[in-house]
């Protein structure tokens, strides 16, 4: 019953989806996605309210049998990226893209909603349905928790449209899915002199360049060789002009990681690697900030069975994809590690053409995924709340 609604509300979904794709938004910035949120969840009679201060939703459709509850989540921010796609929904926001498939996302569980309301007697509790702000930029949890709409509830289930999955696939895997994240500044000082006496100076910019090079020994010989680790710099910031010794220099970076034993063990690393290599150049290097992004995404071996058994039951034993551990964030790991949950990855890619990565101006899906992602939330809600009863 559940895939006879999903292909019914297609058209539903895919019409959604191109509009947000045609008027994304940035990250907390999703003031018009909000109001058409609302408007499509009060066309259904779904009781809802929006978060003070913010534009996260939160809808209840409540079954017709008492049970526990669970969360539903769709992220709703789009990318500063420039759409180079020439179609027919592409987007009419300069420099602003749904580059990542948060698009169908909405879209996805406005069609689920759409599928619990016919199938209202079959729910044996409550399902709730949260439409997340700033999921790119370390997501809303902090508020979304502060606000109390998470309590009471028993567990929480995630998808997230995968252009690297085919689509007709998805992956629900146990273990690590999505890395940890960090993010650090480090502050170079030397002393400014002119290029042409750079006895005279201390310079930051060699100190910091040295930095970059030796922080990469970070991955390559004091995590363990089963460990998975990236160190990036991204940004290096020196200098002020052509024949002036760099005085200063600011080195901007990002961490990545899937066990959380390594959260705070970076941190020493990078600061001792990076105050001793200024040492060596005459400078002096200090950590400015440390800033924790999200932690790694886990799938509980128990709940990535029961969310295989969902997709299987509903689309056949062969649906299931393996998709590698991937080394991108995801708020959702949050909201796991808070209530417990599942997290899947819905194939959105194009099987008779190239696809686009994810963050790419290229990126889009094949919207066959929307029905499947749409499905797929559904009946995890009603088998999850039915096997907790």
């Amino acid at each position: 019953m559940v895939r006879e609604l999903a292909k019914k509300y297609r058209p539903y979904m895919v019409e959604v989806r191109r509009y947000l794709h045609m008027h994304p938004e940035l990250s907390f910035q999703e003031h018009e996605t909000c109001r058409f949120i609302q408007a499509e969840l009060t066309k259904m009679a779904i009781p809802f309210l929006v978060i003070e201060g913010t534009t996260n939703i939160v809808a209840t459709i409540t079954g017709a049998k008492p049970g526990k509850m669970i969360l539903l989540r769709a992220d709703m921010d789009a990318l500063p990226v420039q759409e180079l796609n020439d179609c027919a929904y592409q987007s009419q926001t300069p420099g602003v893209m749904h580059a990542c498939g948060h698009d169908g996302h909405v879209a996805a569980l406005l069609g689920a909603a759409k599928i619990l309301l016919e199938l209202r007697e079959q729910i044996q509790g409550t399902v709730k349905l949260l439409f997340e702000s700033g999921e790119e930029f370390r997501g809303s949890f902090e508020v979304v928790e502060q606000s109390g709409v998470l309590e009471g509830i028993d567990h929480c289930f995630g998808i997230h449209i995968w252009a690297e999955v085919p689509v007709g696939k998805l992956s629900c895997q146990a273990g690590a899915r999505m890395a940890g994240t960090e993010l650090f500044t480090l502050e170079v000082t030397g002393k400014g002199a002119h290029a042409s006496a750079p006895q005279q100076g201390v310079d930051a910019l060699v100190a910091a360049a040295a930095i970059v090079m030796n922080l990469q020994t970070i991955v390559s010989r004091e995590l363990s060789p089963q460990d998975t680790g990236v160190v990036t710099i991204g940004k290096m910031t020196a200098g002020q002009r052509f024949n002036v010794i760099a005085e200063k220099a600011t080195l901007e970076g990002n961490l990545r990681y899937f066990d959380p034993r390594l959260e705070w063990g970076y941190r020493d690393m990078i600061l001792r690697i990076a105050e001793h290599t200024a040492a060596a150049y005459r400078a002096q290097c200090e950590m400015t900030l440390f800033g924790h992004g999200t932690p790694a995404l886990i799938n509980a071996p128990s709940d990535a069975a029961f969310g295989q058994k969902v997709a299987t039951a509903l689309f056949g034993d062969d649906v299931l994809y393996d998709l590698p551990p991937l080394m991108a964030g995801e708020d959702f790991a949050f909201y796991i590690d808070k209530l417990g949950g599942t997290f899947v990855f819905v194939g959105g890619g194009f099987t008779d053409r190239e696809n686009a990565s994810h963050h790419n101006g290229r990126f889009d899906i094949d919207e066959d995924s929307l029905p499947i992602a749409s499905a797929m939330h559904a009946q995890y809600a009603l088998d999850w709340l039915a096997a907790h009863s």
